[in-house]
């Protein structure tokens, strides 16, 4: 069961990610394993459900849970690819800012009307 420790520096969803990493580390939930709603999680644990989609989010992001719209989260059944070099990673990042100015423009042309 996944309590947070109120003692603990770290903020909530960094606890129950890390929660989350030690049991799919432990074989706790395997790969292709289904983990518990936001909402399930939430509850159990007193947060908000915003608090548990910023955990997933990060768990995410590392690799270790995949999530589809309407299904939920679960393990991720294969590993991802091995780290881009840092040239991959820059190339990301302006894509990444150059897309950003884009929205933004759009967004203040949108707020003008």
């Amino acid at each position: 069961m996944l309590k947070l420790d109120p003692n603990d520096s770290r903020a909530p969803f960094q606890q129950i990610a890390d929660h989350f990493r030690r049991v799919i580390a432990a074989g706790g939930l395997a790969p292709g394993d289904k983990l518990p709603s936001h909402g399930k999680i939430a509850v159990e644990v007193g947060v908000a459900v915003g608090t548990v989609k910023h955990a997933f989010s990060l768990l995410q992001s590392e690799g270790l849970i995949v999530t589809r719209q309407g299904q939920g989260a679960f393990v991720r059944t294969k590993p991802l690819p091995e780290a881009a070099d840092d040239s991959v990673i820059a190339n990301l990042q302006r894509a990444v800012e150059a897309l950003t100015a884009r929205v933004e423009a759009v967004e203040r042309k949108l707020g003008e009307s």
